[in-house]
This record gives structure tokens, C-alpha cells and sequence, in this order.
């Protein structure tokens, strides 16, 4: 027997019905193939997906290579760098966001080799003009800079430079720390040379490593530090110009900060502080924004940045202020949030300040 329809009415409208689920079945299909293209192997990009992603990011970022071959070697390096980027991101645990960035195509190796460089000394600089104790050890922190510091807003901190491929990590770092107590001191924000400190400070071994102790003790010993534009930066050593500049800065000497949180946070609370830190993780490489916390590094510290404040993020967690000189590209326009409280990255075992 033939199926009844009450009327036209009904059996048109059924139809429709018939006809429009079929249309949206039709039309998931492409769309499924896709997510299945774009996450595959628990959160993994396909690899079709993943080549076009490479060719963007590599328009993105000006990315050419020699041939056919490196630009194959790069790619696998590439994907690796944006699964662990995808991994990390949808791990809802994490306060911290990657990003495929402009160093998405290096290895850690390679990242390490080129864009870190901090030594710690192996002892005692002999007649440095390190200064005994900490001068800071009797400063009270009031409510007011227990929860928040940025020297970027009091005009002490200058604009996100870029050390390259060499790694004078160390040149940077103490520069910002100099260019921050000048600026407390006198009211004047200088940009000064970190070429000066790579081409003349010969107890430093220059894009092979350094030490800001040992940057801040040539200072001294040369009679001050000239500018940036005087003496500017090329990311390769070169034989010392000292002669033919002017220095623009002093400082009197300099001190380490005691092993701590707390004796860093009085020391930061009065000016911006050169640290060394463990940036060896992948996920430090491709940081990009929320707060960095202690299980993403450990304490082999092999970088140095500048602490230029601290505070509280919105969810609680307290963070250290940290200005990095990879470019305003990497993190959040240069800067990261590192975790407060936890000794994050080793932060607090290598912090040194000039004096004025």
C-alpha cells in the first residue's frame, strides 16, 4: 500500500525537510575532510596543511632558502615547532600562549647557539669595582610597589632592540640596566651602544658570551659608555672604537643582588635589573603572551634580559616584567611575563645593578 499524506500540504513540506537534510550532509563532507586535514595524530597538523601554513608563514616573515633541500630540512623543523605550538595552546592548564613566530623554522639548538649567550663567572672579578653588600636590603616594600612596578611608565626603559645572531645577550641586558639608572638619575633617556661593549670589553667573549658584571666593570674602567647612534650596533665584533666616541654615561659601580625574590623585587622596585635566566625551552622560543610559570624552564641559566617591573595578572598570578632584545616580534612586543614567586627560569640567581 502506498503511503498516506493527509494532504499536499504535509507531503511538501516533508520533502523540503528530506531535501535540506541531505543538502547539510552534502555539504559537511568537505568540512570534515578538512578538520581531519588540520588535526590529526592527537592535535598535529596534516601534512598538506601544515606546507601551506609553512609557505604563508614564510611570505609572513620575508623567509627565502638556498634550495630545495634546506627549505625540505626547514619545513620538518617548522612542523615540529607549530604541533608543540598547537599541543601546548589547547592544554587548558597553561597560563601562557605560543606562537609560530618568526624563529619557527630554528632548533633549539640553533635558537640557543644564536640568540642567548650568558655566562656566569667563575668567580670573583679581581679589582672590579663591584660594590660590597646590597644597598637595597633596608628598603620596605609599600602596599603600593608590592603589587605593581614598570619602569616603562616612569620613562627609564628605551625602545625593544634586536641582539640577531650573535649571542651578546649580556651586552643588551646591562645596557638596559645602565640606560634605566641614568634615566632615575638625571631625567634624561639615553640609548646607548651595545656594539661598544662587544667590540671593547675583552673579558667578554662577544657573540660567544658574556656576563653583565663584566660589561658593567668596562664601563667604569673606560670612563663611561657613548650612544647608540655614536656607536651602533652591527651584531658582529669588530675592533674597538672607544677613542673616537664620547661617552655619554657613567656609573660609579655596580652590585649583585642577593640570590632571592624578595631582595630582587627591592632591587626592581628602585630600578630596572640586569638577570640571567634558563630560556633553553621551546616554549620560551615561542612565547607569545600570558604568564610564563616555573615547569616551562629550569634553572640553567643561559640568557640574560632585563627586569623592568613587576605585578599581578588578572588571574591572580604574580609575574615579573621581563624586557628581552629578540624583537618586538617575539612575546608581547618583546617583553614577557614571567612568573613571580617561584624562581621561574633561575630568574633570581644572576641579578646584578649598576650604581650611579
Amino acid at each position: 500500500m502506498a503511503p498516506y499524506f493527509g494532504n499536499k500540504a504535509q507531503f511538501k513540506m516533508l520533502l523540503t525537510v528530506f531535501v535540506v537534510a541531505i543538502a547539510i550532509s552534502w555539504e559537511s563532507i568537505p568540512c570534515a575532510i578538512a578538520a581531519r586535514e588540520l588535526s590529526v595524530g592527537g592535535g598535529s597538523y596534516g601534512e598538506e596543511a601544515m606546507k601551506a601554513r609553512h609557505k604563508t608563514w614564510m611570505a609572513k616573515h620575508g623567509r627565502t632558502y638556498r634550495d630545495e633541500a634546506e627549505k625540505a630540512r626547514r619545513f620538518e623543523v617548522f612542523k615540529a615547532n607549530a604541533n608543540f605550538v598547537h599541543r601546548s595552546n589547547a592544554d587548558g592548564s597553561r597560563k601562557y600562549r605560543l606562537a609560530t613566530n618568526r624563529f619557527a623554522d630554528m632548533t633549539g639548538d640553533e635558537f640557543m647557539a644564536m640568540r642567548t649567550g650568558f655566562k656566569p663567572l667563575s668567580s670573583s672579578l679581581f679589582g672590579a669595582s663591584k660594590l660590597p653588600g646590597f644597598k637595597y636590603e633596608n628598603f620596605t616594600l609599600s602596599e603600593d610597589y608590592q603589587q605593581a612596578v614598570d619602569w616603562r611608565q616612569q620613562g627609564a626603559v628605551t625602545d625593544v632592540k634586536d641582539q640577531g645572531t650573535c649571542g651578546c645577550c649580556w651586552a643588551f641586558s646591562a645596557v638596559a640596566a645602565v640606560e634605566g639608572i641614568n634615566q632615575i638619575t638625571t631625567g634624561q633617556l639615553l640609548s646607548l651602544s651595545e656594539q661598544q661593549l662587544l667590540d671593547c670589553s675583552t673579558s667578554t667573549d662577544g657573540c660567544q658570551g658574556g656576563n653583565m658584571d663584566n660589561a658593567f666593570q668596562y664601563i667604569i674602567s673606560n670612563g663611561g659608555i657613548t650612544t647608540e647612534d655614536s656607536y651602533p650596533y652591527t651584531a658582529v665584533e669588530g675592533t674597538c672604537q672607544s677613542d673616537s666616541v664620547q661617552a655619554a654615561v657613567t656609573i660609579r659601580g655596580f652590585q649583585d643582588v642577593p640570590a632571592d625574590e624578595t631582595s630582587l623585587a627591592m632591587a626592581v622596585a628602585n630600578q630596572p635589573v640586569s638577570v640571567g635566566i634558563d630560556a633553553s625551552s621551546q616554549s620560551f622560543h615561542m612565547y607569545s603572551g600570558g604568564v610564563m610559570t616555573a615547569d616551562a624552564c629550569g634553572t640553567n641559566v643561559n640568557h640574560a634580559v632585563t627586569v623592568v617591573g613587576y605585578g599581578t595578572a588578572d588571574d591572580g598570578t604574580p609575574y615579573w616584567l621581563l624586557k628581552n632584545q629578540w624583537g618586538i616580534n617575539w612575546g608581547i612586543g618583546g617583553y614577557m611575563l614571567l612568573e613571580r614567586g617561584t624562581n621561574a627560569c633561575g630568574v633570581a640567581l644572576h641579578a646584578s645593578y649598576p650604581t650611579a
